[in-house]
C-alpha cells in the first residue's frame, strides 16, 4: 500500500469509515480511465484570462531562496554564541 494511500485512510475516525474508504479506493483503482465520465465538466474555451505561471514561479523561487539564507544565517550566528 503505498504512502499516500495510508495517509488517506488514517483520516478515518472509525474502523467502518476506515473500511468504506478502503473499499472506494480499491474501486478506483480497478477504474479504467475510459470508464471515466467527463461529460459534466464545462470546456474551457476562453483562454483571454490566463497568465504565465512562470514568473510567479521564478518570484517564489526567489523569495524561498532568500528565506532559506536567511536561517541558515540565523542557525550559523545561533551555534556560534552556544560554542
Amino acid at each position: 500500500m503505498s504512502e499516500g494511500i495510508r495517509q488517506y485512510l488514517a483520516l478515518a475516525k472509525t474502523p467502518q469509515e476506515r473500511e468504506e474508504m478502503k473499499e472506494r479506493l480499491l474501486r478506483l483503482m480497478e477504474m479504467r480511465d475510459e470508464d471515466i465520465d467527463f461529460s459534466d465538466i464545462p470546456k474551457i474555451t476562453d483562454f483571454s484570462r490566463f497568465i504565465p505561471g512562470k514568473p510567479r514561479f521564478d518570484a517564489m523561487r526567489e523569495h524561498n531562496r532568500k528565506v532559506e539564507e536567511e536561517r541558515a544565517r540565523k542557525k550559523s550566528i545561533n551555534t556560534s554564541e552556544s560554542e
